[in-house]
């Protein structure tokens, strides 16, 4: 059986391509809440006015019936297929990592918070 060295040459180039192929990050959106920010969150000390200095403007804001406040910080994290040499595929085979961070407010004052599915 003889192999067309045309296609052996089309498989050979695939497997080097799709092997040394990587995924790296390429953007975000939204803000981020780090580790360190969160640590000066204080529940029942920091205020909203502290949460707006330290983490910036919220995404989204909504008041509760039991009138409470809900902050809540949104972020995506993009990243592009990488082909060897460097070259980024992006849009079609880009990965989305979402994230939020909820923050609940009482009294003008933080009264839980915590990471959600947006």
């Amino acid at each position: 059986m003889r192999i067309n060295p045309f296609i052996l040459f089309l498989l050979a180039g695939g497997v080097l391509l799709l092997t040394g192929c990587s995924y790296t990050f390429t953007s975000a959106e939204g803000r981020r809440v780090t580790s360190a920010q969160i640590q000066e969150i204080k529940l029942g000390r920091t205020t909203e006015l502290d949460l707006i200095r330290l983490l910036g403007s919220p995404a989204k804001k909504e008041k509760a019936m039991n009138g409470t406040d809900r902050l809540v910080y949104e972020w995506t994290d993009i990243k592009s297929l990488t082909f060897p040499g460097g070259y980024q595929a992006r849009g079609f085979f880009d990965k989305e990592k979402d994230e939020a961070f909820e923050i609940i407010l009482k009294d003008g004052r933080v009264q839980s918070y915590r990471f959600i599915k947006p």
